[in-house]
């Protein structure tokens, strides 16, 4: 029988939707996050492209994307043993912007198993991400063109 765990965010960012996705979408940026060495494509950023993550705390990270709605949400899947994780992103107009929604959800067998394990940091550290997320778009968006 299938388990599931969910956990959303949202974060309201003053940048245009157009930008927000722009930015997310160049894998480069993610960055931001301290514990992000490098990512990697293995071709443009649309369904079926696979990624790799390469994580100071984690090591190695694949997952492939498994859905894109350019501009406004695309879906990361993470398979593991008898589960997978996927995160869910959206991207849409706000009165300030741009809201930024992330909604991660574990399924599969195992997948009390992984939300037991991961769920908690997960769960502690998805809203100081989306923070620093946004805090590097509206940098960006300010940095005069060259």
């Amino acid at each position: 029988m299938s388990q599931e765990w969910k956990f959303e965010h949202s974060v309201e960012c003053p940048v245009s939707p157009e930008f927000a996705w722009n930015f997310w979408t160049n894998v480069d940026n993610w960055k931001i996050d301290a514990d992000v060495e490098s990512v990697e494509l293995s071709g443009p950023f649309r369904p079926g492209t696979h990624g790799t993550t390469h994580s100071k705390s984690s090591g190695r990270i694949e997952w492939r994307i498994a859905e894109v709605t350019p501009p406004k949400q695309a879906v990361l899947e993470f398979p593991a043993p008898g589960a997978a994780a996927y995160f869910l992103w959206t991207f849409e107009p706000s009165p300030t912007g741009t809201r930024i929604t992330q909604l991660a959800s574990l399924s599969g067998e195992r997948a009390s198993y992984y939300a037991e394990t991961f769920g908690p940091s997960l769960e502690a550290g998805l809203p100081a991400g989306m923070r620093k997320l946004c805090q590097a778009m509206e940098q960006a968006a300010r940095e005069p063109k060259g």
